[in-house]
């Protein structure tokens, strides 16, 4: 993966978590997946997802369900590739959460 990594694969800990479902107060979960701050920012992904999910917190958490999914997807078409193609490589993930959860969760800093 280019933009996103698994919690075996992180080095340090300043990483947005991606987490199947709702929140349940724990870190590095097995089947999250994580994208390394310096990536948010350079990549675009950090103006991109505070503008689009105006619950999203620096150090917090916000749920994203299929509808806000879809939402983000479509203001993706409009911004910059960085962000079209990490999306692109999450989707794929997204899809498989929905199989089994109405939401995911974005764990901030």
């Amino acid at each position: 993966m280019k933009y996103f990594c698994k919690p075996d694969e992180r080095r340090g800990t300043c990483y947005y978590e991606f987490q199947r479902g709702g929140f349940n107060e724990e870190f590095w979960l097995e089947d999250s997946l994580l994208i390394g701050d310096g990536i948010w920012y350079d990549s675009g992904l950090e103006d991109f997802f505070f503008e689009a999910v105006p619950d999203l917190e620096l150090y917090g958490t916000a749920e994203i369900d299929e509808e806000m999914w879809r939402n983000i997807l479509e203001k993706a078409k409009d911004s910059e590739e960085t962000v079209k193609e990490a999306l692109e490589e999450l989707d794929e993930w997204v899809k498989d959460n929905f199989k089994e959860n109405n939401t995911f969760t974005i764990a901030g800093l």
